[in-house]
């Protein structure tokens, strides 16, 4: 029995050697594949902030010229606007500095280069959220639509009865976008895409012409299973999802109707003025806009009864290209009112302003969203703003289907 006993010792072990590392090899693998995992998203993480970190040290300030004039000329030798002036209690020269004063207000000739770079950064603010998902966690893909509304939110500067004169910075947008998932192909990323061009379109009193497109891709951070539990239903978390990208936005605007205005002269009563800058025969006013932005965005979500989601986060936006040109010849005539007085023809004005203005280098916004989930149909709004000075705000509506 001894004989045999140590006969087969070294068979017994080689058994319980091969047994034990078969162990140790199964037990390692998801030890292993949950570090090769965390390897890649720290490497995305290291890539990504020295890109950032590139494009932070070549970015400049942003850059403007600008030139605008009016040239009035009142009609003194009119009896009406002789007698319109004495009831102002001013000069003839007082009365047309204050009137030149009032036009390049109205038209931004004197601040050209700051209204048009305003047009420019919320034109590249409507490209935010448009073209990538934020909530859905597609596992294969998505397609869908929105439609984008920014506006710089100061009018101090406009009279507030000033019509068919676009606030300051006014910006629109709408695209068509679709996400495809690489999980099939073993890399946890989510790629955007978005697209839309069209004709030109009435705006209120403007008219004008837009297309976008934009390239994104997204990597979630500390995601959950794709299994299902009661917990899960109730509430579920998304993780952190890291997207960058390009987002590429030209719009066109141009004058449709007459500019209309009117205030009142100081230190009188019953004494105004109104203006009329006509948008016909040589007039101009026209802004071209064109962005070109690389966004850096960190946002995370959570998913109520599986029908409710509710996501937020930080965008970091490089403006790396474009610009916004504007070119504006109107004739603005002038009418004075004055109770118990014949009106009066004060004149008319020649209003000149060309400009070239870059987008601002770079701006940190805050995003919020909401998003109603039926089936596969998710439907969503985004508030994306930015406390800058304006205030830039955009607002995004918009559905996608996800599989």
């Amino acid at each position: 029995m001894m004989v045999r006993g140590e006969q087969s010792s070294p068979a017994l072990h080689a058994t319980l050697r091969n047994a034990s590392a078969g162990a140790a090899s199964n037990a390692s693998t998801p030890m292993h594949e949950g570090s090769k995992m965390l390897g890649i998203m720290r490497q995305t993480v290291v890539t990504l902030g020295l890109a950032f970190g590139v494009l932070a040290a070549l970015g400049t300030d942003a850059r403007a010229q600008a030139s605008g004039s009016v040239a009035l000329q009142l009609n003194t030798a009119d009896p009406q606007t002789q007698a319109f002036i004495q009831a102002t209690g001013m000069s003839a020269t007082d009365l047309q500095n204050f009137l030149t004063g009032k036009l390049n207000d109205l038209f931004q000739t004197t601040n050209t280069a700051g209204f048009l770079r305003s047009f420019g950064d919320a034109q590249n603010f409507t490209s935010k959220g448009m073209g990538v998902d934020y909530a859905s966690e597609a596992t294969y893909f998505e397609v869908g639509g929105s439609a984008s509304f920014a506006l710089g939110m100061d009018r101090t500067y406009q009279p507030s009865s000033t019509q068919g004169f676009p606030i300051q910075g006014v910006g629109l947008n709408a695209s068509l976008m679709g996400g495809l998932s690489l999980g099939f192909l073993g890399i946890p990323v989510m790629v955007f895409g978005n697209w839309m061009k069209v004709p030109t379109q009435d705006y209120g009193d403007m008219s004008g012409s837009l297309d976008n497109w934009g390239v994104h891709a997204q990597v979630r951070l500390l995601g959950p299973s794709r299994s299902m539990s009661l917990r899960k239903m109730l509430v579920r978390w998304g993780g952190i999802a890291v997207t960058t990208g390009v987002d590429y936005s030209h719009m066109t605007l141009g004058l449709k109707r007459d500019v209309t205005s009117n205030f009142n002269i100081p230190n009188t009563t019953g004494l105004n003025v109104n203006v009329a800058g006509a948008a016909s025969g040589d007039a101009r006013f026209n802004i071209g806009m064109t962005t070109k932005s690389v966004p850096l965005e960190v946002t995370t979500s959570v998913r109520l009864l599986t029908m409710f989601t509710a996501y937020g986060g930080l965008g970091f936006d490089w403006q790396v290209g474009g610009g916004s040109t504007m070119d504006v010849n109107v004739n603005a005539a002038m009418v004075g009112h004055a109770t118990g007085m014949p009106d009066a023809n004060l004149g008319t004005a020649q209003v000149t302003a060309s400009a070239h203005a870059s987008p601002s280098a770079a701006k940190i916004r805050g995003i919020l969203g909401a998003q109603v989930n039926l089936l596969m149909v998710r439907i969503f709004t985004q508030l994306n703003i930015a406390n800058t000075n304006p205030t830039m705000a955009s607002l995004a509506v918009g559905a996608r289907v996800a599989y």
